[in-house]
C-alpha cells in the first residue's frame, strides 16, 4: 500500500536562499513547493511517462502560498503532499513545508491543474482508468484530517 500523505522532498536551506532579513526569501518557498509539485506529479503517474505515453499533461492554473513561519540557514525541510480532490479535468492538491528541525509548519501552496491534451493545446478529460485511478487516491487522502488553511484567501481581516 502506497504511504499517504505523500512525502519525498527534503532538503536544507542553503546560505544563498537566504536574504538580508536572516531568513529564507519568499522566492525559495515557491520553488520548494514547486519542485515537490513535480515530485507528487511523478507520484501521481502524471509526469513525463504519463505526457509521452497518452500526449496529455497537466498545467497549473492557479496557485497560492500561505507563509507562517519564517526558515533559516540551514533549516531542515520536508514537503508533505495532498490530493484534496479530482474531477474530470482537473486536480486540487496542497503543499505542506514543515521546519523539521523546529518543528512547525512554515508554509503552505495550494495549486490547482488541468488535464490538458498536448496535441490540441486544451483542456480535456483525464482518461476513464486514470480518473478512476486519481479517485481511489483521493479517497485513500480523506481518511486523514485535513491540513490546515486550505482555500484560504486574502484579505484585510474585518475589525
Amino acid at each position: 500500500m502506497e504511504a499517504y500523505p505523500f512525502r519525498k522532498y527534503s532538503t536544507k536551506v542553503p546560505a544563498d536562499w537566504v536574504d538580508f532579513n536572516g531568513h529564507m526569501n519568499t522566492k525559495y518557498y515557491g520553488l520548494v513547493i514547486y519542485d515537490a509539485h513535480i515530485d507528487f506529479t511523478e507520484h501521481l503517474d502524471l509526469g513525463e511517462r504519463y505526457r509521452y505515453a497518452n500526449n496529455c499533461s497537466k498545467a497549473l492554473v492557479e496557485s497560492h502560498c500561505i507563509f507562517e513561519r519564517e526558515l533559516c540557514e540551514h533549516d531542515e525541510i520536508e514537503v508533505i503532499s495532498w490530493l484534496l480532490s479530482v474531477d474530470e479535468k482537473r486536480l486540487h492538491t496542497f503543499h505542506e513545508i514543515y521546519c523539521t528541525n523546529k518543528g512547525y509548519r512554515a508554509a503552505a501552496g495550494e495549486h490547482l491543474d488541468v488535464h490538458i491534451d498536448i496535441e490540441t493545446r486544451r483542456v480535456s478529460p483525464f482518461p476513464n482508468d486514470v480518473l478512476q485511478r486519481l479517485q481511489s487516491i483521493e479517497k485513500e487522502y480523506a481518511k486523514f484530517p485535513r491540513p490546515d488553511k486550505i482555500g484560504s484567501t486574502i484579505k484585510i481581516p474585518v475589525k
